[in-house]
């Protein structure tokens, strides 16, 4: 009993270790261009303009276009943005609405990284997860996280561009 108790606590000390988390901010505005289908049925045209904050001190702009419908109180979703750092290398995310509403205050979604230069290389096929929160005058707030290792975190907070 005493060996499985030491085996449980150096697996989660361990998991711990090698584990590590990305989190974005984004702030901006919102543009829709809505079709009511029918009572129970709406589709969407969406972009967006803002700019982004990491916890690691990276920052810049994000645009993203898409579509969302909602079909008897349920949403879909399939949005791509292109994020452009202070330092010219971009990468591309896509996402898809998970839970919530496009109608309703909030909504989670899940993201990918599809595409990145430089230190967003890092990032490509890292699925994470965020949160839209709609606010007055066709602005927003999201918030996302990326479960990665220690070393990709490491990576990509250390990146130098090539000169």
């Amino acid at each position: 009993m005493k060996t499985l108790l030491k085996i449980i606590i150096a697996f989660l000390m361990v998991s711990k270790v090698f584990s590590a988390e990305l989190k974005i901010e984004v702030f901006g505005s919102d543009n829709y261009f809505k079709y009511d289908v029918s009572e129970t049925q709406k589709f969407f045209v969406w972009s967006n303009n803002a700019v982004f904050l990491t916890d690691i001190g990276i920052n810049g702009s994000v645009e993203c276009k898409g579509i969302l419908e909602i079909i008897d109180s349920i949403s879909s979703s399939n949005i791509m943005c292109k994020w452009t750092e202070t330092n010219g290398d971009n990468f591309y995310a896509q996402f898809f609405v998970s839970r919530g509403s496009v109608d309703q205050d909030a909504t989670v979604q899940k993201f990918e990284f599809l595409s990145g230069e430089g230190r967003w290389e890092e990032m490509v096929g890292q699925k994470c997860l965020g949160a839209y929160t709609p606010l007055v005058d066709s602005k927003f707030m999201w918030q996302g996280k990326c479960d990665i290792t220690n070393k990709t975190l490491e990576r990509v907070k250390n990146y130098k561009k090539p000169e």
